[in-house]
């Protein structure tokens, strides 16, 4: 019996796919094929050249600040962080670089941005692939690939179970990382998930000092060529996508409504798009898991965690194990283990 594992998207929510991996691996259960989609093609893509051990020491060790540093933050063409140094670090430490030498048949999915049609990579390069099935909207930049822009396969295939069985598997193990930004889940806790949203735009405001530096005070006006060769240069007017919006509402009706009534934060443009992508991921999983179901769904319980806060990779990992360990029995009887 050959058994897949797929991985889906979720931003910093993926490193708990590590632990995920780390649970099954102790309870004797060898994957044999993997998919991901988005940071599920990362850590898959790890996990297929045998080197998640040294991708979950990493990642473990990260700061706030050197997470910062890692994306590239700034106005880059096509998205806010560049990921350079995230995918140069895939190559230099924890990847393979074609498919052909994985340790393991792996997939990644990505989407299309203009055909909206997904897309597949089961050969050539790994680092490519997982460049464009990390896209996030707005976040990454798009990737050019065969005269086509690439975007986050999470557009299309949050969890993709259907490449796990085209890679030759018998049972399927999916790990759904949106399970707590179902609709329902978002209506019973707006306030949560209103404070979780802000925490991107935190992450991008973590210091104001070093924000201000990367925006020029002398008035002049930046040329096409100045953005090309000095991506932070910048005019103040930029720092407007982390300010909330309609804020002098919410004071007034904060001051207005009865006392027993809590608004939401209100929402910067990052938040606005971060919080639309988390509602569109989670009800294109609950379609794509409805129509091709796994025999075994794992579903992590991550509500309090932000889009970007990568730096908490430990507790991520232990929630991923955790989310197993919390469905054991029924993983063992799925899979006839004793």
């Amino acid at each position: 019996m050959k058994i897949g594992l797929a991985l889906g998207s979720g931003a910093a929510r993926g490193w708990a796919h590590i632990g995920v991996i780390q649970a099954l691996e102790e309870m004797g259960i060898e994957i044999d094929v993997v998919s991901g989609c988005s940071i599920g093609s990362y850590v898959g893509a790890a996990y297929a050249s045998g080197k998640l051990p040294a991708l979950s020491e990493w990642v473990e060790s990260l700061t706030d600040w050197q997470v910062f540093a890692l994306m590239g933050v700034g106005f880059h063409k096509g998205g806010l962080v560049s990921g350079l140094k995230v995918f140069k670090a895939l190559q230099d430490n924890f990847s393979f670089e074609t498919f052909e030498e994985l340790h393991k048949p792996f997939a990644a999915v990505a989407t299309d941005l203009y055909s909206g049609r997904e897309v597949n990579f089961m050969n050539g390069s790994v680092i490519e692939a997982v460049k464009a099935s990390c896209a996030i909207p707005g976040l990454f930049p798009p990737l050019l690939f065969e005269n086509r822009w690439l975007v986050d396969g999470g557009v299309v295939n949050p969890v993709p179970v259907n490449m796990c069985r085209l890679l030759g598997a018998d049972v399927v193990i999916a790990v759904n990382l949106s399970a707590d930004f179902r609709p329902q889940s978002i209506v019973a806790n707006p306030i949560d998930h209103g404070n979780n949203q802000k925490k991107t735009t935190d992450f991008f405001k973590r210091s104001q000092q070093q924000i201000q530096q990367w925006f020029k005070k002398d008035g002049d006006t930046p040329t096409e060529q100045d953005l090309i060769t000095d991506p932070e240069f910048l005019t103040e007017a930029c720092l407007e996508i982390l300010e909330p919006a309609n804020i002098e509402q919410q004071i007034t009706e904060g001051i207005l409504g009865t006392e027993h009534i809590v608004i939401p934060p209100a929402p910067s443009i990052i938040n606005a798009m971060t919080g639309s992508l988390d509602i569109l991921s989670a009800r294109v999983t609950r379609s794509r898991l409805a129509g091709d179901p796994p025999d075994i769904l794992i579903e992590p319980q991550l509500r309090d965690f932000g889009m970007m806060e990568f730096y908490r990779a430990k507790e991520l990992i232990e929630h991923g194990r955790a989310s197993v360990y919390r469905i054991a029995d029924q993983i063992k009887y799925q899979l006839g283990a004793e």
